[in-house]
């Protein structure tokens, strides 16, 4: 979309902070859900509906709203999601009932599901190839900051404040990020796609395009079906206590927000199939070799390794993945592509859980390790332009 090569600074970090609302709004429910329960006198488990919800709207969600960004403009679709963003989180502030919550988290779901699909296809158009590994990595720190600041934060804020008060806030910032989208430049939509309805279906007979939804089914899964299950094993193994877990996780984040951008702009010199190959073999023996070390510095060291490692494939799969479909199906595949990303997580949960249960927490590293071996066997069919 530019013929100026200099990189421009001014579109990652808006894309950022429209990631950043998204994943923080979607992992704040985890420590808010113990208040939200009491609050409207139902168990955390039938809570937890609000969980199951959002994530199946915003998966749903994103399959329409991506080939309708290719038709009319990312921009416009992103600047609608955020609207819809600030006045669900708006109207959450003021719910007075749980039956209403429940839609109210819904609507955020979709509201969710379309900044994450738009922010990735507009950086996919805005930005050429040489530097688009660059540019995810600062969007895929969105992801690693909301873990590291904007849980703790939004935590910490309800339990002085109450939980609405944290939903007011992200009404707040998403009514600013709004003004601030403004400032996104005009987007393409000069190639006016039409597709027919069953143009999706399409993705599946392309070996590079089916390569890229079973990598990114293989890399959220795995990773989530680990990370789920570190606290309950370091509880159960090495009893240690709810606040060194959250430091274990915070000093995770902090590696993590470290190397994302660094692996970016690397991809952009030595290849982003290679650093996806490479960082992808070197998490899968991390998964393994963690489980299997005894609570103390070298545990740390590990865990603050492995999550470099996860960190490092991020932004240059992102960038990889972009490129596999040109701009007038870009947002459909990256739709295809996040759905895919939220079955693998729902699928390799499951088998994680039963892995936890009947094999441990080590059993559960094996199940993460193979499915991160996969990865760079589907790098087979994801060639470099």
């Amino acid at each position: 979309m530019s013929g100026d090569r200099r990189f421009q600074w001014t579109v990652a970090l808006i894309l950022f902070g429209v990631l950043f609302l998204g994943v923080s709004d979607t992992q704040l429910v985890a420590p808010l859900l113990p208040l939200i329960a009491e609050n409207f006198g139902a168990t955390p488990g039938h809570a937890g509906i609000i969980v199951t919800t959002y994530s199946l709207a915003a998966a749903a969600f994103a399959l329409f709203v991506g080939p309708l960004s290719d038709r009319v403009g990312r921009k416009k679709i992103l600047l609608s999601g955020l609207a819809l963003f600030s006045f669900s989180s708006f109207l959450t502030y003021h719910v007075s009932s749980f039956g209403a919550l429940v839609i109210l988290r819904t609507m955020t779901g979709l509201a969710a599901g379309t900044l994450s699909t738009c922010a990735l296809s507009f950086a996919g158009d805005y930005y050429p190839y040489e530097q688009r590994g660059r540019a995810m990595g600062i969007l895929s720190m969105g992801y690693f900051v909301a873990i590291v600041v904007g849980v703790p934060a939004g935590a910490l804020a309800a339990a002085r404040l109450g939980w609405q008060w944290v939903f007011g806030c992200l009404s707040v910032a998403a009514a600013g990020m709004f003004m601030v989208g403004f400032r996104l430049p005009r987007d393409k939509t000069d190639w006016k796609s039409r597709r027919s309805r069953l143009s999706m279906i399409e993705h599946f007979g392309k070996t590079d395009r089916l390569a890229g939804m079973a990598a990114a089914f293989l890399t959220s899964g795995g990773l989530v079906g680990f990370l789920t299950y570190v606290g309950a094993w370091l509880k159960a193994t090495h009893d240690v206590g709810i606040d060194r877990i959250g430091l274990v996780f915070m000093f995770s984040g902090l590696a993590a927000v470290a190397a994302s951008p660094l692996s970016g702009w690397l991809s952009d010199h030595a290849g982003k199939r290679t650093i996806v190959m490479w960082s992808n073999v070197l998490l899968a023996f991390l998964f393994v070799i963690v489980a299997r070390i005894n609570w103390g510095l070298w545990l740390m060291i590990g865990i603050g390794m492995l999550s470099i490692a996860a960190s490092a494939r991020q932004a240059p799969l992102h960038a990889l993945t972009t490129e596999i479909v040109g701009p007038e199906i870009r947002g459909e595949y990256i739709a295809m592509r996040n759905a895919a990303s939220q079955l693998g997580i729902a699928t390799l949960a499951t088998i994680s859980a039963t892995a936890f249960d009947s094999g441990g927490f080590t059993a559960v590293a094996l199940v993460a390790a193979l499915a991160t071996l996969l990865v760079p066997i589907c790098c087979i069919w994801l060639r470099e332009p």
